[in-house]
């Protein structure tokens, strides 16, 4: 008969070291090694297509839950962050980004300082029909919804779109023969919709929206205006052309924000220092639409005014999307104490959009508003280069 013996796990090792052999610990930490999975929806895309990274953090086999994590892109040995998220209660993150270049991204978990693997984007050329634009979002997309409809719109050759239950595709044949298809989608396809979608004021879509934004936000350009939203505000619709567009629709989101306290606000949190904040607030504007480098980003409004008048054209003219200088201290002295962005010109005044000010009307509850000033009231413009 066999009889069968129990050994411990303290007997074992002694054993062993008696023998001379060597015990091998399992790594420090092993049970809580952080590991980050990461996937992109496509690696081949057109300029102006958007595309999904996501994926899947664990630590120590387990759901990472409520996890920082950054979307970085190397140029060269330097990796940049592009994009910031946090991940589900089930540890996944799904981040969308639209390339205007080439790049191999990763993933990072901020406090465990363990990246992706990494994935290389691809643009590429040629027409990209609707039904080849919707193989490629698949489940993203849903189902097709009605029928194909055609819409005439200046400057086009042909617009054909079709609604699916997640969202909607417009595809767009220029002159030149040039044809794409773009994604409209979420609470921008709604705001689309109650202004007439392809065949309304806005037009059609420029590109797919430009998302992993501050505060969750995307913004998409029409042939006729902007659409921005974010996490925290419906969507905003401003009519007209050019990058300045998304700019001013990002800024008119904030209006009726108000101040925590004297000086200090989430603008003011985002440039990391305290104090007066209408400059900073212009820069966040241009930062929360995607478009940073269109206005200086200084915490310090002496910093910022001095870039300006170094850099930007200087004029008279009110312009929509032009920077508006004020002298709002009554000091004896003639200096720029003040700057708001220009949204709307009148015959004798201007309407803008300001952080830091005050309440039209009154003189207290400093936050972001719009305000109608004189046009005898600015000091000089600045035009950013749009």
């Amino acid at each position: 008969m066999v009889t069968k013996q129990r050994w411990s796990v303290m007997t074992i090792v002694a054993i062993l070291v008696a023998s001379g052999l060597t015990v091998l610990a399992p790594p420090a930490g092993a049970a809580g090694r952080t590991v980050v999975t990461m996937s992109v929806s496509s690696q081949q895309v057109r300029r102006g297509e958007m595309v999904w990274f996501s994926g899947k953090v664990t630590a120590g086999g387990k759901a990472a839950t409520g996890r920082s994590l950054a979307l970085q892109r190397r140029s060269g040995s330097t990796w940049t962050t592009v994009a910031t998220s946090t991940t589900s209660s089930k540890g996944t993150f799904s981040i969308r980004q639209r390339p205007a270049a080439e790049h191999t991204y990763r993933v990072l978990a901020k406090a465990a300082g363990v990246a992706s693997a990494r994935r290389s984007i691809e643009i590429t050329g040629g027409k990209r029909g609707l039904w080849q634009r919707a193989d490629i979002l698949g489940s993203r997309l849903g189902t097709a919804k009605g029928s194909t409809a055609s819409a005439t719109v200046k400057g086009t050759k042909s617009v054909r779109y079709r609604s699916f239950t997640k969202g909607m595709l417009v595809q767009v044949t220029k002159a030149s023969g040039t044809q794409r298809s773009w994604l409209v989608y979420g609470d921008i396809l709604t705001a689309y919709r109650k202004r007439g979608g392809p065949t309304g004021w806005l037009g059609v879509p420029l590109a797919d929206p430009k998302c992993g934004l501050l505060e969750s936000g995307c913004v998409q350009r029409f042939t006729g205006g902007a659409i921005y939203d974010n996490k925290n505000k419906a969507a905003v619709v401003v009519r007209g052309t050019g990058r300045k567009v998304e700019i001013i629709a990002a800024a008119k989101s904030q209006v009726g924000y108000q101040q925590t306290s004297y000086n200090n606000s989430k603008y003011n949190k985002w440039a990391g220092r305290t104090g007066a904040w209408c400059s900073v607030f212009q820069s966040w504007a241009a930062a929360a639409s995607g478009n940073t480098w269109v206005i200086p980003q200084h915490a310090r409004w002496a910093s910022f005014l001095a870039d300006v008048r170094k850099n930007e054209k200087l004029g008279s003219t009110p312009r929509v999307g032009a920077l508006v200088f004020y002298d709002t201290i009554l000091d004896g002295k003639t200096a720029a104490t003040h700057v708001g962005l220009v949204v709307e010109v009148r015959s004798k005044t201007i309407v803008t959009i300001e952080g830091n000010t005050s309440t039209p009307g009154a003189s207290d509850g400093r936050g972001v508003y719009q305000k109608e000033r004189p046009r005898s009231m600015p000091l000089y413009y600045a035009y950013p280069r749009y």
